[in-house]
């Protein structure tokens, strides 16, 4: 399960996924669920070091979460 956030839209990343994984989206900015659900899928797929395993953790914490891609518009 996620970890909760005291705020709104830092819904911080699940803890448990895998360091090329935290590496691929730091390197583009992504701290939060929330960002990553304006990243879009298609384009964190194609990231290096986000695999399908790292994909799966991600998408059941932003569904645990009520996020959703696209969901989620600009700050």
């Amino acid at each position: 399960m996620p970890q909760k956030s005291n705020w709104p839209g830092h819904t911080p990343l699940p803890k448990g996924l895998a360091a090329p994984a935290r590496r691929a989206l730091a390197h583009e900015g992504i701290e939060t669920l929330e960002q990553l659900a304006v990243f879009g899928g298609l384009e964190a797929s194609k990231l290096h070091g986000l695999g399908p395993v790292a994909i799966a953790q991600l998408e059941d914490a932003m569904e645990e979460s009520g996020i959703s891609y696209g969901a989620v518009r600009g700050d």
